[in-house]
Order: C-alpha cells, then structure tokens, then sequence
C-alpha cells in the first residue's frame, strides 16, 4: 500500500507531575530529560511526507517549548492534526491557549486525557473538570478532547463514572497493558498499537527512534534520568 500519511509520536519529556504507579513509560516527577528544539525539528524533517504529531510523555504540557514544537510543525504545511496525550492536570491553565493556536494556525487538535483511578484518587473533581472543559469546546469545530480511560480489573467504578458523567461518546475504555511499571504484571496483555493511519513512528524524550515497538522505547526510557 501506499503511504500517504505518518503519524510521528514524540515522548517530549520524561517529566511528570501524577507519578502513576502502573506508568508505562517510567516517567515521574523525579526525571528530567526534555527534548530540545533541534532534536525536535530533526525528527519533523526526517521524512516529507504529510504527518499527524502526537505529543507524548511523561507530561507534555509541562515543556516549556510545546508551543513552539506545535508552531514548527505546523510551519513546514505537512503537519495536519496535531495530538496532545496529558493527563489533565495542567489542562485547565492550557486549554484557551490550545484554542488560540488552533483558531490562529486552522489545525485540528486533539486532546487525549488520561482517566485512571490514580489520577481520581489525586483529584476527586477530575471528570467535572474534564467534561467542563469538553463542554467548553463542544461547539470548536477542529478540536477536541477524547478520554483515555485505563482500567484496573477492579475498576468498574470508573467505567460507571464516566457513563454518570455522560463521556461515554469521548472515551475510549481499555484495561492497563503489562509494560512499562506494570512489565511483570501478567494479569494484563502487552501492548497493541490500533492505527487509522498509513504508518508510524515512536520517539523517546532524547530522540531515539523505535519504530513501532512500544516496549522496547518503554525498556529505554527506564534508563533515562
């Protein structure tokens, strides 16, 4: 088949402000690897293709030059959608920002926000925020916000909440996979990438590329402080 069109995931940082006990990427608020400019712009300028760049962690929106990475990719007009992969934390002080980049530059922008009983367990008022802020940019046509929720075997609760909050339609619902913190954990199945893209590539937060194999970028990032 033809390839028209890359999606390129970018681990930005390793940096993170939740400390998720099951992490697959082993980021916490202990580490401190942030991706600079030109690494960034290397790996935009890798191929000429048109691209989808997704924005990962660790915690994105705590890099100070996201919005400048968003700017480069959009500034090369192959960039066509852009993804941001948070966990909510931050949202709240980013989410006019975002909009005012998508109103300025017209790119679709999509905001995955993780949903787990960690980050319930921080933040009991997560989901009112969360559907404030979908509610908030409901009616934006180009952008987004899609819920990432992972699940404990025992965590129906969470499924129930978001069905009360009525996100059902924006959520995407799975069980935690065994990688990362979770790579002894056999109770879970290891990780399956489901693409609606014509090919992808997996970066880490210093720049190494990993193709398409999630636990071996996982296995890297452990090393890297």
């Amino acid at each position: 088949m033809e390839v028209n069109k890359i999606r390129q995931y970018i681990n930005i940082t390793n940096n993170c402000n939740a400390n998720c006990e099951f992490c697959c990427m082993w980021s916490d608020s202990s580490k401190h690897t942030f991706m600079n400019f030109d690494t960034f712009k290397e790996i935009v300028d890798s191929s000429d293709l048109p691209f989808e760049l997704q924005l990962e962690g660790g915690e994105p929106l705590l890099h100070k030059d996201m919005y400048l990475f968003m700017e480069y990719a959009k500034s090369t007009g192959r960039c066509k959608k852009i993804i941001i992969l948070t966990n909510g934390i931050l949202l709240g002080e980013h989410l006019k920002r975002i909009v005012e980049f998508h109103k300025c530059y017209g790119i679709p922008i999509v905001m995955k926000v993780s949903v787990n009983y960690w980050l319930y367990r921080m933040d009991k008022n997560c989901l009112d925020k969360i559907k404030d802020y979908h509610l908030a940019i409901e009616f934006i046509d180009g952008i987004d916000i899609l819920l990432n929720v992972r699940l404990r075997h025992e965590d129906e609760w969470l499924r129930d909440l978001i069905n009360e909050y009525g996100l059902e339609e924006i959520s995407n619902i799975f069980y935690l996979q065994s990688y990362g913190k979770y790579e002894d954990n056999d109770e879970y199945d290891k990780p399956v990438i489901v693409q609606n893209i014509d090919d992808w590539f997996i970066y880490a937060c210093d720049g190494a590329c990993f193709g398409k194999d999630l636990i071996a970028r996982s296995n890297y990032e452990k090393d890297l402080k």
